[in-house]
């Protein structure tokens, strides 16, 4: 066989295998470019972590701040249900138990956590880090879609421009928010289904899209929603023919968002209802305008090679400096229409006021302002960007290069780099970032001045060369970016995440498998993260989350816990007995050593390596019963712990004796400190000295008996460290009260020993206030107390997530008092008869119990999740009906023009002149009813190109 033949066998099986169905799928339905937009972003980034040792290919992980004490711990307790079982309606592993479906809402809620299932318990931060990636990728892949439909190209530019998405600096500064990016990959899906609609009346892709956004992260699914109303009216303006047109599209558009808002409904009604119990409903819109940043400062961090903002800075709106350049472009070619620059200039100017401003900045961010992670929306600026910079080149490609267009190239580089001299005057060098950006900008415009000069054989073939070669460009700087993006992320060690794990789940196992009580509490003696009780896996107080109840906060704020409203949490760190008991905390753990303190109240029962478990010899269940007087408990704004305490148990027990009584200061000693004392332990402190801190210390006599427990706070952080001793046994240490005050022991010490609390300033105050009272705790009064609790406990003989049954016997009538924060989706049944449930402490739940011996059986449904399962099968229902009667009206579409066909020769029935035979109409038929927007075929009456408008040719063989 020949040249010539072989040749000829190659292009048959060319021309056969493009015929094929799989070329079908593989091209013209650009299954190939959407899998290589997926794999890009995706390899890129896990190259960057790969290159700063990130899990399994180094000893680093990506875990960073609140990635390290929120998402990662809520994604293993997410892990641990699918695995081992158990309700997403309700966890007891943080904030003494929680609305988990609520919590999960922002925070783990995305379908893809579900591939964790197949990582080892060993493994399940590798796990989040290869979801992180994947949702990466499904942005490039889903913008590759958006670009594919919007713009009718298929070919590897929609990939190059993917990676522009998918990268952008948003991603690369906030992908350790790794619950928000499932919504950011699903938006560019969410701007195709408007741009379907109003194309073409296709409608399902934007409304379930919509429902996904906002199960997957109903915070960033917010972002979309707001931002649909600006792509409606953009792509309205483009797309649609006429007024008529424009009101049923905006029907459909309406319709598919209460729709899509609708089947999102099991989870967002929860999650509302969740919200008002946080500290974040009581924000007030500003009353006057202000703005944030400098503007040349904003555009001038378009710069490519430049560090992402991670915590606090300018907004991340860079997308690759391609996409800048080919916005000159963008605005000044002349295949592009007038309605589309504007409506792109008008989104971009919306974003960035937005994002100035604040009272668009509150309202952007669901009437709220963000502690730190500025301009949460931003990604939408990139979106615009790419997109605008994609319609640009497709102008390029399709009509060719212009020497107008590459003059007008150089003019929004030029403008970012003259941005960045003037932003940073006096201190401004061409190096760095700056430097770097301008060589790959020239680097661009010298591969289009090539394309444009060289004589190439064909288009097609200009066109090919010129994309690979833009493509190489910009895959070396957007490698070089997500480097950039992990560097100033950051990461953290892997070995050590999470501290003690190994010992401490030896403890946890002892507890389980020594303790038959269906249920008790756990917690630690120092914070490793802020979610602990998540992160090791046990029934906990501590919780660090936007979904903090705040009613919970206060109420560990009056007992001497950390804790801050504002701060959206609340943590065990040490305590008192009396709040240990009234919480049911029964086991304590202490990491790295032995406790110095409360050996009276505490058991040592086990030890791994140096951490040691201790278990509260005075434990209460999850329900007891108390005292009517419990509800004229006044809050005292959490000024004095102590007296909080001696009045609740004073109430709740009608034990009259003080529990705890206030001690006085037998020595105390000043370390470059004036110290004036206003009143019974309140000081005021001046340093004249040149040393950067000062310290008070003062001792107080122990006494038989009793054991001093200390409440000491740093007002205002002008001081941060306390030393507390006992005799010579070191209690504890460390920066204590260097955000919050917090209640501790003070030791074993009785008559003749001796405790000291040295309290020392802040570094960054010379002046300020402290606080520091000491208290004795009787014992003869704690236990004389307890014994009231405890003689009516409830008696658990069933315990789930959701569902806990057991008994009391209440010697008189009562309130059982039972330590779950207060909420509407608790029911809680006496003897089969639903009781009314209410607020004690104004945080955990009450409920009246009459005396004599009751079954108790406590439910819960998340407030809101009935209503809002039976919106989703409504909304669900009502997708079905209409595209059944849709499907229906295509039928009888169908027959009425078929009809209308088979009596084309009845003179009685006109048919339009370019209609040249019965096939040709067929065709043309056929072609219509493909499409699902029925409207666009009116009656019988369907045009075809006759050859009169050139223009409407090149239109219709780009819709072909």
């Amino acid at each position: 066989m020949n040249k010539e033949e072989r040749r000829a066998v190659k292009r048959t099986r060319l021309e056969r295998f493009k015929k094929g169905k799989f070329y079908r799928i593989l091209y013209e339905k650009g299954v190939l470019y959407f899998l290589l937009s997926f794999l890009i972003p995706f390899s890129i980034m896990l190259y960057a972590f790969g290159v700063y040792g990130v899990h399994p290919f180094g000893d680093r992980q990506i875990l960073v701040v609140d990635l390290w004490h929120q998402y990662y711990p809520f994604f293993r307790v997410v892990r641990e249900k699918l695995v081992n079982g158990g309700s997403f309606l309700y966890s007891w592993e943080n904030g003494l138990g929680t609305n988990f479906l609520s919590l999960i809402s922002y925070y783990a809620a995305s379908p893809l956590n579900w591939l964790s299932v197949f990582f080892d318990a060993d493994h399940v931060r590798d796990a989040l880090m290869f979801i992180l990636c994947t949702k990466i990728g499904f942005a490039g892949a889903f913008f590759s879609t958006f670009l594919r439909y919007t713009f009718k190209r298929r070919d590897f530019s929609i990939c190059m421009f993917s990676v522009m998405y998918a990268l952008s600096s948003y991603t690369l500064g906030y992908y350790w928010n790794v619950m928000w990016f499932d919504t950011i990959a699903l938006f560019p899906l969410a701007m195709m289904g408007i741009v379907a609609l109003c194309r073409e009346g296709k409608w399902k892709v934007f409304t379930f899209t919509l429902a996904l956004s906002l199960t997957a992260n109903y915070y960033v699914g917010y972002f979309t929603c707001i931002f649909s109303i600006f792509m409606f009216a953009a792509a309205s303006i483009i797309e649609c023919k006429g007024v008529k047109d424009w009101l049923r599209k905006l029907f459909l558009m309406i319709r598919s968002s209460i729709l899509g808002i609708g089947l999102g409904g099991f989870i967002l009604l929860p999650a509302y209802y969740g919200l008002q119990l946080t500290y974040s409903v009581n924000n007030n819109m500003p009353k006057e305008i202000s703005y944030y940043e400098d503007w040349k400062k904003i555009f001038a961090n378009l710069l490519s090679y430049d560090a992402p903002t991670k915590v606090d800075g300018l907004p991340n709106f860079a997308c690759g400096m391609l996409a800048v350049l080919l916005f000159g472009v963008f605005i000044v070619s002349f295949g592009i229409k007038i309605r589309e620059k504007i409506a792109a200039l008008s989104m971009l100017a919306i974003i960035a006021v937005s994002c100035n401003m604040n009272i668009l900045n509150y309202i952007w961010h669901g009437f709220h302002f963000t502690n730190q992670i500025p301009y949460r929306f931003a990604f939408i600026f990139s979106f615009v960007l790419a997109a605008a910079a994609f319609r640009a080149y497709d102008i390029l490609l399709s009509r060719g290069i212009k020497v107008y267009q590459i003059v007008f190239m150089l003019a929004c580089p030029a403008a970012v780099l003259v941005l960045n001299r003037m932003s940073k005057g006096a201190d401004y060098q061409f190096e760095g970032a700056v430097k770097s950006s301008a060589i790959i900008a020239g680097a661009f415009w010298l591969i289009f001045i090539a394309a444009k000069i060289f004589p190439f054989k064909t288009q097609k073939k200009r066109n090919v060369l010129m994309t690979l070669a833009l493509s190489a460009a910009m895959f070396s700087e957007f490698i070089s970016n997500a480097q950039m993006g992990v560097k100033t992320v950051d990461t953290t060690g892997y070995l050590d995440y999470p501290s003690s794990s190994a010992e401490v789940s030896q403890l946890l196992d002892y507890e389980r498998k020594n303790d038959k009580d269906k249920f008790y509490r756990t917690e630690m003696t120092q914070t490793y993260t802020l979610n602990d009780s998540a992160l090791y896996g046990y029934y906990g107080l501590s919780q660090f989350s936007s979904a903090a109840n705040v009613s919970v906060t206060t109420m560990c704020k009056r007992l001497g816990l950390y804790a801050s409203e504002a701060g959206n949490r609340f943590y065990y760190r040490t305590s008192t007995p009396v709040v240990n008991s009234l919480l049911g905390i029964k086991y304590i753990i202490k990491k790295g050593g032995e406790l110095n303190s409360e050996a009276w109240v505490l058991e040592n029962v086990s030890t791994a390596d140096q951490s040691n478990l201790y278990k509260n010899r005075y434990p209460l269940s999850l329900g007891f019963m108390v005292k009517e007087n419990i509800l004229k408990m006044e809050d005292n704004g959490g000024a004095n712990p102590f007296e909080y305490q001696n009045n609740l148990i004073r109430r709740a027990t009608g034990v009259e004796d003080k529990l705890f009584v206030p001690q006085p200061v037998s020595l105390a000693d000043y370390d470059g400190l004036d110290v004036t004392k206003n009143g019974y332990g309140n000081y005021t402190f001046q340093n004249d000295t040149e040393e950067p801190t000062g310290s008070a210390t003062y001792s107080f006599d122990c006494v038989d008996g009793s054991y001093l427990y200390g409440y000491a706070n740093g007002t205002g952080g002008t001081c941060d460290s306390l030393e507390i001793k006992c005799d010579d046994d070191l209690i504890d240490s460390g920066k204590l009260i260097e955000s919050y005050p917090i209640v501790f022991p003070m030791g074993n010490g009785q008559e003749g020993s001796k405790s000291t609390v040295k309290i020392t300033s802040s570094e960054k105050h010379k002046s300020g206030n402290f606080k520091l009272m000491v208290y004795a705790l009787s014992e003869d009064t704690f236990r004389k107390a307890y014994s009231a609790l405890a003689d009516e406990q409830l008696e658990i003989k069933e315990f789930t997530d959701t569902k806990i049954r057991g008994s009391i016997k209440a010697e008189e009538d009562g309130i059982m008092f039972l330590s779950i924060p207060y909420e509407k989706g608790w029911s809680v049944y006496i003897d089969g008869e639903k009781a009314e449930t209410f607020k004690l402490l104004q945080a955990m739940t009450g409920v009246r119990v009459s005396k004599g011996s009751h079954d108790i059986s406590i439910k819960y449904t998340p407030e809101g999740f009935v209503l809002g399962v039976a919106l989703t099968f409504i909304s669900l229902l009502l997708i079905l009906l209409i595209i059944a009667v849709e499907r229906r009206y295509k039928l009888r579409r169908r027959r009425r023009l078929m009809y209308a066909m088979s009596r084309h020769d009845n003179d009685d029935i006109p048919m339009p002149q370019h209609f040249n035979s019965k096939a040709e109409i067929y065709d043309q038929v056929s072609e219509a009813l493909s499409f699902e927007d029925f409207g666009r075929v009116e009656d019988t009456e369907v045009i075809l190109y006759d050859g009169s408008d050139p223009d409407k040719k090149e239109a219709d063989d780009a819709q072909s």
